[in-house]
């Protein structure tokens, strides 16, 4: 699932809540995002900065689903990752034996290691972290590279307690 696409099924409550700690931990890139879409759809910043947050962040929510703002989307999707569930992050590539920098950065995606190791790990971040972090952080990873992981992709794709229809269902 692309960026886009979480952003197109997010429930509005959940894309609330994402984009207000965005805004409320990275003002600046928030206000640098708001200020794009906005420009993007031929509006004034100030325009939509007025608007009270929540119905600013559904007018965010609804811009970032949309193809054209795909880079816009990733990079919220990005910042709020490593900024909010950076403990995810670091368990799933501890699990994997991936180094990074503590902060879940790292310089060169590995090849997928064994089957065993990846579901193990898998399982961790599952069984410890909210349903939709650990959704949105797979397919950002999956997203990496060109081809994927494809164990991790077929985990993603089976697994009922990450399928969008679960996750999803009050869009």
């Amino acid at each position: 699932m692309t960026p886009t696409e979480i952003f197109r099924r997010l429930p509005a409550g959940e894309a609330d809540a994402l984009l207000s700690w965005f805004a409320a931990h990275d003002r600046n890139a928030y206000r640098s995002c708001t200020s794009m879409l906005a420009t993007r759809r031929k509006l004034r910043p100030v325009f939509v900065e007025r608007k009270p947050r929540p119905e600013r962040n559904l007018w965010i929510k609804d811009a970032l689903s949309k193809a054209p703002n795909a880079d816009l989307a990733l990079e919220t999707l990005q910042i709020w990752t490593l900024g909010h569930n950076e403990a995810l992050v670091c368990e799933f590539l501890d699990a994997l034996s991936i180094p990074h920098n503590g902060k879940g950065l790292i310089d060169d995606l590995p090849a997928e290691p064994g089957e065993e190791v990846v579901k193990a790990a898998f399982e961790k971040i599952v069984a410890a972290h909210p349903a939709i972090s650990v959704f949105v952080y797979l397919h950002l990873f999956c997203g990496m590279s060109p081809d994927g992981w494809p164990v991790l992709k077929g985990l993603l794709a089976e697994d009922n307690r990450l399928s969008p229809e679960a996750l999803f269902s009050k869009s």
